[in-house]
């Protein structure tokens, strides 16, 4: 049985959203959610195409590059495609966003373009998901076959998360992306803030995050806290706070439609131009025609041949509050290696 996260007084009933209400339940990890990094994803794909390869070359010049290791050195743009997307949970003094050092991915997804370039897929992995720790980690170094947390990687960095993430996948990675609290909230803060109705009061001082019940226009920092808060909903763990993610980013799509952002050039343009400072790829995509090409072959799939799942895991036996890959996740990723 796959590990889902229970109901609780907190979490957010659907009519109290601003956001149409969704069909029948399916099982927790088939259900679509856009996650921060997903989203910023998803809306650059749609600048390409809409503003032209003028505002690519400008983004490119905004974007920050990194080297990292493991990646296909020569991505095939006409064939299958795997890109890494983390939105990265470095403390740099932008936001007050609790005590903890280090960098840890707060949130991680594998973006999967098929070989007909016709089905893109998102695989969200839960942070507290176990790995063994890959090879060239100082974890492993140490001790090479006791489990990791996978989210502990990044501070090792980006390499080493890459190199996680394929042996977990099975898949080749072609590209990395990593998107910072303040990408997330130069998002949220374009579009005037998000609207979002709370049935009770909301007190999480680790996020940060005091909001009474109602109704409310939550910017950029608020909005940030409320799509990182777990300790104030369901039982505290990280697939608890994945569900309440979901809600945060349904918001920002329904107010982006509300306001014909992906349809206003010049608004879409506005969004990108402040949020792509917060952005880092890896070397690969420095060159404004690589990116170009990548956002080509993303930009041919229609909008409804766009999917987000959760990876299907089963509680950690060791360690309750952890995770582990499950027999459907397994299935899940094999089904995607050859698509």
């Amino acid at each position: 049985m796959s590990y889902g996260h229970q109901n609780s007084q907190h979490e957010f009933p659907t009519e109290s959203l601003p956001v149409a209400p969704p069909p029948a339940r399916r099982p927790w990890y088939a259900r679509k959610g856009f996650r921060i990094a997903a989203a910023t994803t998803a809306i650059t794909v749609t600048a390409a195409t809409i503003a032209g390869i003028g505002v690519v070359h400008h983004l490119s010049n905004n974007v920050r590059s990194t080297a990292v290791d493991g990646l296909n050195s020569s991505p095939d743009m006409d064939g299958p495609l795997n890109i890494l997307v983390v939105g990265s949970d470095e403390r740099d003094g932008s936001i007050e966003a609790g005590d903890a050092e280090g960098r840890r991915s707060d949130s991680m997804m594998v973006v999967h373009l098929n070989a007909a370039h016709d089905k893109a897929t998102g695989v969200q992995i839960p942070r507290d998901t176990m790995v063994t720790p890959p090879k060239g980690s100082a974890e492993y170094s140490s001790n090479p076959n006791q489990p990791i947390q996978i989210n502990s990687l990044l501070e090792e960095g980006d390499s080493q998360l890459v190199a996680a993430v394929s042996d977990l996948t099975g898949m080749k990675l072609d590209h990395y992306v990593d998107v910072s609290f303040g990408g997330f909230m130069s998002i949220v803060d374009s579009l005037g803030g998000i609207d979002m109705c709370l049935p009770e009061a909301i007190n999480d001082p680790d996020a940060n995050l005091k909001v009474q019940a109602g109704c409310h226009t939550l910017h950029g920092k608020d909005a940030l806290a409320m799509a990182r808060t777990r300790h104030a909903i369901g039982d505290g763990s990280d697939l608890a706070r994945i569900g309440h993610q979901q809600s945060v980013m349904k918001a920002i799509l329904k107010k982006a439609d509300k306001d014909s952002v992906l349809s206003d050039p010049l608004k879409m343009f506005d969004i990108l131009d402040k949020a792509s400072s917060a952005i880092t790829v890896d070397d690969g995509l420095k060159n404004p025609s690589d990116l170009t090409a990548l956002l080509r072959a993303f930009a041919t799939v229609e909008r409804d041949h766009v999917d987000f799942e959760q990876l299907p895991v089963v509680p950690y036996p060791w360690d309750t509050n952890r995770v582990e890959l499950s027999d459907e996740g397994a299935a899940l990723l094999k089904t995607l290696q050859h698509s």
